[in-house]
């Protein structure tokens, strides 16, 4: 069996950044070369026999992040979030009962996701407190997740209020999310009293009961997710589609098996085919993010142990340029097996700048590839690889 893939820190702004390498272990393609890939082997009566296990959509909430990446209708509630905007589906008439309207937020957050598929709502509070509420559209939510939170009742809707979540004494927040379907993912609402830039929490009278009430009075918007175009001057990846290039990319295999794209995020897709006779395949994994521009010093960035003879997984960063967009270039090496030296590879651009320079608003367009096995038939250099597909993803978008 390979070693499973691993994720690769990205320096950006002076700090680390996860970006997976293989984000999801159900998704595969054989790259061969730099171009179309050829070969003799033929394709038996069935993959599966020898091919890794790939997860396969079931009926039901799926009970993994793999089957909710690919489960029945993900693909386009992804998309439907694309085209909505968070921040028009907040009821900003009904939060003001509690505070005076501040601002709308769309920055990253744990609360927020990317920024993109997520808004807050600020409202300042009598007592020099603030009034927090955090909407997060693609929130992953599977049949474990959902078993440990509380059903109810909204509405005619099933929604489930946080296991955290009630109206003690000392409450200062409440959470519920609604299931999208059958997918494994939810919007999250919460509603909090916080303090200060720490944000510190501030206990207040029955949070729960307000954040239902709320919830009454939106569920319908927020479930509809109508069609919201956001004016953003400029180059921008927000409401653009990381996988509109599918069809050009796997146009590039001819004879390969491509198995239905994985949809981690809204902004996330993983495109993954199987090489014909079904010894290999390859991740590629596409993604649109804002945060802080990429600055990376080239060189070995990061050695980790990896597998079970004593070797090391050693990262190397360098900069890179793509149809004039600077980035950075992280390559995954094995210090005991030379085959495996140029299976996995992301390249991240800055496709946006951030303004200011310091500030957290760059979007950043990355393309990982990563072989599993590592050890193919044939020439495999996943950065060469990469570097490829890159501009295919580029052109794609509008």
């Amino acid at each position: 069996m390979p070693d499973k893939p691993r994720e690769l820190p990205l320096i950006v702004g002076g700090r680390s950044r996860w970006a997976a390498m293989a984000a999801i272990a159900t998704v595969a393609v054989a790259l061969g070369g730099c171009g179309t890939i050829t070969t003799e082997a033929t394709v038996p009566s069935s993959i599966e026999s020898s091919a890794p296990r790939i997860a396969k959509a079931q009926v039901g909430t799926p009970g993994s992040a793999e089957l909710a990446a690919i489960a029945p209708g993900t693909a386009d509630l992804m998309a439907r979030i694309r085209a909505t905007d968070p921040c028009a589906l907040m009821n900003r008439e009904f939060a003001e009962r509690l505070g005076v309207f501040q601002r709308f937020d769309r920055s990253p957050g744990t609360d927020r996701g990317s920024g993109w598929t997520g808004c807050g709502l600020i409202l300042s509070a009598p007592d020099d407190a603030y009034y927090s509420f955090d909407l997060e559209l693609d929130k992953l939510y599977t049949a474990g997740k959902r078993a440990a939170d509380k059903i109810e009742q909204v509405n005619g809707r099933t929604v489930y209020r946080g296991a955290g979540s009630d109206d003690r004494p000392d409450a200062y927040s409440c959470e519920y999310r609604i299931p999208a379907g059958d997918t494994g993912f939810a919007h999250l609402l919460s509603v909090a009293k916080l303090a200060g830039s720490a944000r510190t929490p501030v206990p207040w009278s029955q949070p729960c009961r307000f954040t239902r009430e709320y919830l009454a009075a939106s569920i319908d918007t927020l479930t509809a997710l109508p069609p919201h175009l956001i004016d953003v001057p400029g180059r921008s990846l927000m409401q653009r589609n990381p996988c509109a290039s599918t069809a050009q990319i796997t146009a590039q295999f001819p004879g390969w098996q491509m198995t239905p794209v994985a949809w981690p995020k809204a902004y996330k897709c993983v495109i993954t085919l199987m090489q014909p006779g079904g010894a290999n395949r390859t991740t590629v994994e596409i993604s649109f993010d804002q945060t802080s521009e990429q600055m990376v010093k080239t060189g070995e960035v990061l050695r980790v142990p990896s597998g079970l003879d004593g070797g090391q997984s050693i990262q190397y960063a360098r900069h890179t340029n793509v149809d004039g967009l600077t980035g950075i270039e992280l390559r995954t090496v094995q210090s005991t097996d030379p085959t495996r030296q140029n299976s996995s590879c992301a390249i991240t651009l800055n496709y946006r700048r951030a303004d200011p320079p310091t500030a957290n608003n760059a979007h950043l367009l990355t393309i990982s590839v990563n072989l599993a096995p590592a050890a193919p038939p044939f020439p495999f250099d996943a950065c060469a690889q990469a570097t490829t597909l890159t501009p295919t993803v580029l052109h794609a978008i509008p």
